[in-house]
């Protein structure tokens, strides 16, 4: 009967029966003794409906707790059988299915979510890093490792080995204010801004860290350097050019008085001006250089003849006190770059190096190439010299600085020029009566 199709009208009807049977059985057993078999028949029969009954509503039950315990534990696999309309469970296993599709569509949109969220900061080129209140790391990225070279961050302590300075400033820095600092990893020079801020993450706190490389960036240091260059070359020109024009005059004025015994003097002034002309001409020139190198020509280079073909320049230069070696952790290292360029940027270094360990008994350059975490290919020049004092390292590649009576202070601006040419850097570390690094890094 279609009447009985649903779960609440098939419950009432049983409800009913058992207590129609009940009557009967009542009725039986007060009317006489005779009807006890049917009596036992009628127990038998109510005790099997309520059995059947308790069954009936167990069985409801026992599918709306397994249901509830597939929410808890987010399962949602299970699909409940698509029953027929005339089944009584119908509309309950329609829902519990309607809401199981709904929970796989929000765990399959969470999930496209975090993925998305994942690519997101693995491809940044800011660093990341969230702690919780006790230290240990929540979340890092590419970035991050790639900025310290390091490939696993198990709590702050970490930072500890690679500079315990930075570890101290990432510890004191205050929320929501930014600090750039100096840290030497693989004996570079990297510039770092971190910044901190903190999240709420239900009833616990997250400290949110970011680390943004400022290598290679036109930092503020860069823009003083500009600025100082700009000082240099208009205080030369200056200092050229007005000694020259006020001695030609002087000479045009002894020349047009016609007067024989200021022959001398007008022959002096211009030996003079002769002079800072060709001072200025050098100075010219030196500067023609910075503005004009050659476009690169690139070749595959080969380091290890090419490197040694160098050294065999020095051959004849190096003292007998000092030691001039080259090594390899690598074999047929190659790079893609201009030789003629190159070399000129690595005889430059190689001679700092040399000048550095002039003066000491037991002097040693040491050049090596290999290649690095992030498959980048490095040469080091490195010397046991007196090093250089921090208020120069800023300095020496801003074009025209230098320390040396003799040099004209654009070799290692020029060389850091070049670099740049080849995508790639240099980079130097340095510490007094220690020695000195020199690092040309090549990308890829």
């Amino acid at each position: 009967m279609k009447i009985l199709n649903s779960f609440r009208a098939r419950i009432i009807f049983l409800i009913s029966l058992i207590f129609f049977l009940m009557l009967v059985v009542m009725l039986l057993y007060f009317r006489s003794n005779n009807n006890i078999p049917w009596v036992i028949i009628g127990g038998l029969l109510i005790i099997g409906l309520i059995i059947h009954l308790f069954h009936k509503i167990y069985s409801v039950n026992q599918q709306i707790a397994d249901f509830l315990m597939s929410i808890r534990y987010d399962d949602f696999t299970r699909t409940y059988s698509k029953l027929s309309t005339g089944e009584p469970h119908y509309k309950l296993f329609s829902e519990f299915n309607a809401i199981s599709d709904k929970f796989r569509d929000l765990r399959s949109q969470n999930e496209a979510d975090r993925q998305l969220m994942h690519l997101v900061l693995e491809n940044v080129d800011t660093g990341i890093l969230c702690l919780d209140k006790s230290g240990k790391v929540l979340l890092d990225n590419k970035a991050l490792k790639a900025i310290f070279h390091k490939s696993y961050f198990p709590n702050l302590a970490a930072f500890k080995h690679i500079a315990p300075a930075l570890h101290d400033v990432i510890l004191s820095l205050p929320v929501g204010e930014r600090i750039v600092q100096k840290v030497v990893i693989n004996d570079e020079v990297v510039q770092v801004a971190i910044r901190h801020f903190i999240l709420k993450n239900k009833e616990d706190e997250v400290r949110l860290y970011t680390f943004f490389n400022l290598s290679g960036e036109l930092s503020s240091e860069e823009i003083k350097s500009y600025h100082k260059l700009i000082s240099i070359l208009s205080h030369e020109i200056m200092n050229s050019v007005t000694p020259i024009a006020s001695l030609s005059q002087s000479a045009a004025d002894m020349l047009k008085s016609s007067d024989p015994s200021n022959l001398d003097d007008v022959v002096q002034a211009m030996e003079v001006i002769q002079k800072r002309s060709s001072g200025l001409l050098t100075f010219t020139e030196n500067y023609r250089k910075l503005t004009k190198i050659p476009q690169v020509q690139l070749e595959h280079i080969l380091l290890e003849p090419f490197l040694n073909q160098i050294l065999t320049l020095f051959k004849h230069q190096v003292p007998n006190w000092v030691e001039l070696n080259l090594q390899f952790f690598r074999p047929n290292l190659q790079i893609t770059g201009d030789p003629t360029l190159l070399e000129q940027v690595i005889i430059n270094l190689i001679k700092n190096a040399l000048e550095a360990v002039g003066d000491i008994t037991d002097g040693k350059v040491l050049i090596v190439a290999d290649r690095d975490e992030q498959q980048r290919t490095l040469i080091r020049i490195s010397d046991n010299g007196h090093g250089i004092p921090d208020n120069n390292l800023e300095q020496i590649f801003v074009p025209f600085f230098t320390t040396k009576t003799t040099g004209s202070g654009i070799g290692l601006s020029l060389a850091r020029q070049i670099m740049r040419q080849h995508q790639g850097d240099i980079q130097v570390v340095s510490e007094v009566e220690r020695g000195t690094v020199f690092t040309l890094i090549f990308m890829g």
